[in-house]
């Protein structure tokens, strides 16, 4: 799924080169994804608008339409949205199209038909689930290490993984820069939050704010279009069964409430019973599947 670093840049591509752009017509290709809570049908609603602002918030990008109406996108696992230069008959998976008035497309895809568009007035977010509960917003100054602290205080029965994924709780980290924040820090995924010290927690913390700021600085300089996931600079994220980067070990795949997590078993100590030390198992023969 896109995470923050990628939808950063989505915003920085999308307010120079869509805002001020009026939409000529739009299209719903796949109805499943809409939330309509404005009633008019988005066709008509949406035709002659301009888009007036662009803006991410933790997993969603909203599209301000006009002064009144707003798009608030979330893409979920595999949603994409794309500008659309030229003709492509290639192009699959379409859930929406916007066609603006300089000939060019958004396009807002999914093959899997997850992600959901919601149309609603401008400020009316009730119909949309969390948008209103996001938690401390981690580029912003206001995550400091004691709100961080005072954040960690009220989940401390959670796994750390679980915890710092929580959308809730931060603002917002998805699983691959989950992975690379707890490699960062030297923790387990599966640590229990009240099981780490004062000084884990802000290690946490500053890996926090190093590790997303990488990500950023790696997803502009790559200069990738905005529907292309960047994930080469990541040191352990969908690398099962390569050496670590730091020690050497063979980074190992388990799973935390269904999502997969990645990890070194001798940079990240298990502290507790886990169902499979890795740390005391022979190295696999070959890399195992990478996956998302």
């Amino acid at each position: 799924m896109p995470e923050l670093p990628d939808l950063l840049h989505m915003q920085k591509y999308l307010r120079a080169h869509v805002i001020g752009q009026t939409i000529v017509a739009a299209e719903v290709r796949q109805p499943i994804v809409l939330r309509n809570a404005v009633g008019d049908p988005p066709e008509l609603a949406l035709k002659s608008m301009t888009i007036t602002a662009v803006n991410a918030e933790g997993p969603f990008i909203r599209f301000t339409i006009g002064s009144t109406l707003e798009l608030i996108t979330n893409l979920m696992l595999a949603g994409r949205i794309q500008h659309q230069r030229k003709p492509d008959s290639t192009l699959g998976h379409l859930c929406m199209v916007l066609h603006l008035a300089d000939g060019t497309r958004l396009n807002i895809c999914d093959e899997q038909k997850m992600m959901k568009i919601y149309f609603v007035h401008s400020g009316v977010y009730t119909s949309i689930p969390n948008y209103t509960k996001l938690g401390l917003p981690i580029m912003d100054p206001a995550f400091t290490a004691d709100a961080f602290m005072a954040a960690a205080r009220e989940h401390t029965r959670k796994q750390v993984r679980v915890f710092i994924n929580d959308h809730t709780v931060l603002n917002s980290i998805g699983n691959a820069y989950a992975d690379e924040i707890l490699f960062a820090a030297g923790i387990h995924p599966k640590t229990i939050v009240a099981s780490l010290t004062g000084e884990e927690l802000h290690t946490l913390h500053a890996a926090i704010g190093s590790v997303m700021a990488e990500g950023v600085r790696a997803v502009d300089a790559a200069g990738q279009p905005i529907h292309v996931k960047v994930r080469d600079h990541m040191k352990v994220r969908n690398r099962k069964g390569q050496p670590c980067p730091r020690c050497g070990t063979i980074i190992r795949r388990e799973g935390v409430r269904g999502y997969d997590v990645f990890f070194c078993p001798t940079c990240q100590p298990v502290r507790r019973k886990v169902f499979i030390d890795w740390s005391t198992l022979p190295p696999p023969e070959a890399p195992g599947k990478d996956c998302e």
